[in-house]
């Protein structure tokens, strides 16, 4: 499926579960803090404790909120305690959660998926600029110059530091006030259809669905392709959506089973 309105000028990336992942999955990382300060805590339970809490939802994320490091932190520590609690640990140091972010930040918590520097690569030479949309703790431009990509984005708009979560518009506007572009002028892509489709409609911006391959297997779903929405299953894929011709064939489409995660820092 190829964009109807022609190419944009600007690409706009999520960054969970469309550039990167974490390694292995959310719960090893919380495992490996529980770890260091020697707590008792069962590997089944840890993995139910995090999916419930993110079941029930990050935080309230309809904004504006404060758009400090401090209120990053805080945030995502209420998060956390909320899962530690439930494994009966309600009551731990203010460290903990502190070494618990320093671990989410760290290089090796993350995957970066094999399409990803391609797909970038070729975007930059069909001379097409990209930025980064996403809803991620105040960290996510340091973790992604680690990462080596920070390089291939004009900005990095991140929810923590603007005050905003997607789908909520505003966070969008922001970004292409920065781009110096309208809504016409750019696509956003990313994995979730509530935030990233849903949120840059709201926009005026063209979304582009990401569904990764898991354990082997496509989640494309058919629903997922209707309403005009382009669904791809990588990124090597989206250069034949924005016409630029041959998609990138040298990327691997999956580099190893992708566990299941309940969104972004």
């Amino acid at each position: 499926m190829t964009l109807p309105e022609g190419q944009p000028k600007i690409v706009f990336f999520d960054v969970g579960d469309t550039l990167v992942r974490i390694d292995p999955s959310w719960s090893a990382i919380y495992l490996r803090c529980c770890r260091e300060f020697g707590l008792a805590v069962d590997e089944t339970a840890l993995r139910k404790a995090v999916d419930d809490a993110s079941a029930a939802g990050f935080w309230d994320s309809s904004g504006p909120f404060a758009a400090t490091e401090e209120a990053s932190y805080r945030r995502i520590k209420a998060f956390d305690e909320r899962i530690m609690a439930n494994l009966g640990h309600a009551d731990l140091p203010d460290r903990f959660y502190r070494r618990l972010g320093e671990l989410f930040l760290a290089v090796e918590a993350w995957h970066v998926f094999p399409d990803v520097r391609a797909a970038l690569d070729q975007l930059a030479g069909a001379g097409l600029r990209s930025a980064v949309i996403s809803n991620w703790m105040w960290g996510l431009p340091e973790l992604l110059h680690d990462l080596d990509l920070a390089h291939h984005f004009e900005h990095i708009v991140v929810s923590s530091r603007v005050g905003y979560d997607k789908p909520h518009p505003e966070i969008f506007r922001r970004a292409l006030e920065l781009v110096g572009l309208g809504g016409r002028d750019a696509v956003h892509v990313g994995d979730n259809p509530a935030t990233d489709v849903a949120g840059a409609r709201a926009a005026g911006i063209q979304p582009i669905l990401i569904r990764r391959r898991r354990n082997g297997r496509s989640e494309v779903r058919p629903k997922d392709s209707t309403d005009g929405v382009p669904v791809i299953e990588d990124l090597s894929e989206l250069a034949g959506v924005l016409g630029l011709g041959e998609k990138t064939g040298s990327a691997e489409r999956t580099a190893r089973p992708e566990a299941a995660q309940p969104g972004s820092r």
